[in-house]
């Protein structure tokens, strides 16, 4: 499949699978769709960015945003799940695993069979992410990891959760991932309530004396300590994903603006307080225009090998705060029934609010970029 072909399939699954009625009820029970995430088994599109002889398409991770996008316009937390699995199983398997752990996981997850989740943050290590001290010690042939995680989504309901820990004392040569089975002795999760993103399962993860053998590093044995650059190599894919469910929530709240607006302003005549309407909601369309072009640049650099941490970092920061920005104006533009928690746009807001926070927030993404153009701090 070309994106086009991707986008169409992903476009209609969201509109046959997902009515606005679902999407509703999934964010007010707050509940793993579970059953969503089956059937989107059913479009094939599970192994996009999975190499061709492991049952996939032979795909990067680039190739998904369209999947991120379409899903977002209607559900965003089940782009966001499907997005967690292809970026922390397909993607850092298929780059960083070892060759037993790619025969043994890539044609699972291609199937759909298989759920897994990132543990890096904990309480005290955001965005410092070097600063993880949950610790792997070594001992009888096995390592013990002992320590937690906050804010991990699908923690409770994934088969694997490859778990960023510390193994030496350097900051950044001193880490190591593991794979670790979530039915291991002493893995616990515990979900946590949040304002947005309803559904996804994030969770406070602890780890009481939990034992993994060497053959469970990322990597292979050769893995040990290299955790850092395991996580680095993934940043630039995890930036787009999170632009696309960024441009997917964007366009859904226009659309809903557009929509509601007609509706709301039907007996209006063009004067200048509907003008001031239609003014608004063109810069808002103008704006998620420019966010999706230097967007898919980004992505596009990406696909050429282009060095491009720069651009990444804008694409990041411009979708996510461009989608809050359309998502609180439809809502200041509808008013009181923009505010109503019948209206799909609260729930937009309430979601991409998330979006400018995980993978780095846009202060760090301002400081990467600050950086990429030669403005060091001291």
């Amino acid at each position: 499949m070309n994106q086009a072909e991707i986008r169409q399939a992903a476009r209609q699954f969201a509109q046959q699978e997902i009515p606005f009625d679902l999407a509703r009820r999934v964010d007010e029970e707050d509940v793993y769709p579970e059953a969503l995430v089956r059937k989107f088994g059913q479009t094939g599109l599970w192994g996009i960015n999975i190499a061709e002889k492991y049952g996939g398409m032979g795909g990067r991770s680039v190739d998904a945003m369209p999947v991120y996008e379409e899903l977002s316009r209607r559900l965003p937390v089940l782009a966001w799940l499907i997005g967690n699995i292809m970026l922390y199983g397909n993607d850092i398997i298929g780059a960083n695993g070892s060759g037993d752990q790619k025969k043994r996981f890539l044609p699972e997850l291609a199937e759909g069979n298989l759920r897994f989740s990132f543990a890096l943050t904990e309480p005290d290590a955001g965005s410092d992410a070097a600063n993880i001290s949950t610790r792997a010690v070594f001992q009888d042939g096995a390592y013990t990891i002992t320590g937690s995680k906050m804010f991990i989504t699908g923690a409770g309901v994934s088969d694997y959760v490859v778990t960023l820990t510390r193994t030496a004392p350097s900051r950044y040569q001193g880490i190591t991932a593991f794979v670790v089975p979530a039915n291991s002795p002493g893995y616990s999760a515990s979900p946590l309530k949040k304002l947005g993103y309803h559904g996804s399962n994030t969770c406070a993860v602890h780890y009481e004396a939990v034992r993994v053998l060497p053959q469970d590093i990322l990597g292979g044995e050769p893995g040990l300590n290299r955790g850092w650059q395991h996580m680095t190599s993934l940043l630039n894919s995890e930036r787009l994903a999170l632009s696309a469910c960024a441009l997917g929530i964007g366009q859904a709240s226009l659309d809903e603006t557009i929509a509601s607006c007609k509706e709301l302003y039907r007996f209006s005549h063009p004067n200048a307080r509907y003008q001031s309407v239609m003014h608004a909601i063109a810069e808002m369309a103008t704006e998620l225009e420019a966010a999706r072009r230097l967007a898919y640049h980004a992505a596009w650099l990406v696909g050429q090998d282009v060095e491009c941490l720069k651009e990444t970092s804008m694409a990041k920061m411009f979708t996510t705060e461009t989608a809050k920005k359309i998502a609180l104006r439809g809502i200041e533009l509808l008013g009181i029934e923009g505010g109503l928690l019948a209206s799909n746009l609260q729930r937009y807001l309430r979601d991409v609010l998330v979006l400018t926070i995980g993978g780095g927030t846009s202060q760090i993404q301002k400081n990467i970029i600050a950086r990429q153009l030669g403005l060091e701090t001291k």
